[in-house]
């Protein structure tokens, strides 16, 4: 935990300034371990330089399910597509980055977090409430200077309001949450002027009676397959990944929403990097996760304009609502 960070921290519940206690330092000067003290006499600890805002009702299977899938899979090699997707259809280059503080809010495997410090951000903090804080984001972020790593649920944040004036970030994972509304108002008051909140959520396409048939199908599969074991579902999105490659049932199977690869950016090692992709996003829309909105378009409307009014103030916003979709955009709502 770099020492800056504790100007930043507060109590995710009463939103109080947080006190050191006990603390033990490395030779960089960050803080190893030590007790974060709030006013009424909470106390979260700081173990293996990672502040903990977990309480263990929260560790729930599904929450390990998420520290499980990417302890297993890991998100590292897929920078190309976040480069060609995330990067390029949200902020159109890795400037953005630079120096800037991003909060990277379900932070999952860490590779985000780590691309975006190496893009030249100034301070990278990585929110995950799962195990993979202490697994994979060991591997991807250990040793970089001005990255955080901190453990804490994202729809309680615990970071002061208007404290980022930079970018608080949260892609593909608003929806893992347990109300898609209340996590984007706690990240939004995270963001202070100059600042912005980028965030994206599954779509709800319904639209005509074929689509709805086939959101009933993927919601009865899903029902089924996320109450199976860790290697059930993992066999199933292998075997789905090497069917894909199928001539003709491939592109039946991901239009049905049996399986989903997506877009695999072309170049060396296509193959084996496709069937990756096949296995991780298939895992992931099967995953065991207690919670997967799906959101209309209306429904993102009303509450992108609840939290920033002013429509001047919202990039991608009518490219975001294009279908289909550009891949990986995501809005941006700024301060």
């Amino acid at each position: 935990m770099t020492p800056g960070l504790l100007e930043l921290l507060c109590d995710p519940v009463d939103r109080q300034p947080l006190r050191l206690d006990n603390a033990s330092y490395d030779a960089r000067g960050h803080i190893v371990s030590a007790e974060l003290v709030s006013s009424t006499g909470q106390r979260y600890p700081v173990i293996d330089g990672v502040p903990r805002f977990h309480r263990q009702p929260e560790m729930t299977s599904s929450v390990e399910s998420f520290g499980d899938e990417w302890n297993h899979f890991d998100f590292i090699a897929f920078r190309d597509n976040w480069l060609q997707h995330t990067v390029r259809n949200t902020f159109g280059s890795l400037e953005a980055f630079r120096g800037k503080v991003v909060v990277d809010a379900g932070a999952g495997s860490g590779s985000q977090s780590r691309w975006i410090h190496e893009a030249g951000a100034a301070h990278v903090i990585a929110l995950e409430l799962s195990h993979s804080v202490d697994g994979v984001m060991r591997r991807n972020l250990d040793g970089l200077e001005g990255v955080d790593i901190v453990q804490c649920s994202i729809d309680a944040p615990p970071l002061r309001d208007a404290c980022i004036p930079g970018i608080v970030i949260c892609h593909n994972v608003i929806q893992h949450t347990r109300s898609v509304e209340d996590t984007a108002r706690s990240l939004w008051r995270l963001v202070g002027p100059g600042g912005e909140f980028v965030f994206n959520c599954y779509p709800k396409n319904d639209l005509g009676w074929l689509r709805r048939m086939r959101l009933r199908l993927y919601e009865g599969l899903r029902a089924f397959l996320s109450r199976r074991s860790f290697g059930f579902r993992l066999a199933y999105a292998r075997t789905m990944s090497v069917l894909r490659f199928v001539p003709l049932l491939g592109l039946v199977l991901e239009k049905s929403m049996l399986m989903v690869r997506g877009d695999v950016v072309p170049g060396p090692n296509w193959i084996r990097r496709a069937y990756r992709a096949g296995a991780l996003n298939t895992f992931d829309c099967y995953g065991s996760h207690a919670w997967q909105h799906l959101k209309s378009d209306d429904e993102i409307r009303a509450l992108v304009a609840e939290l920033q009014p002013d429509p001047s103030r919202i990039g991608n916003l009518d490219r975001y609502f294009l279908r289909p979709q550009p891949i990986g955009i995501a809005l941006r709502l700024s301060r």
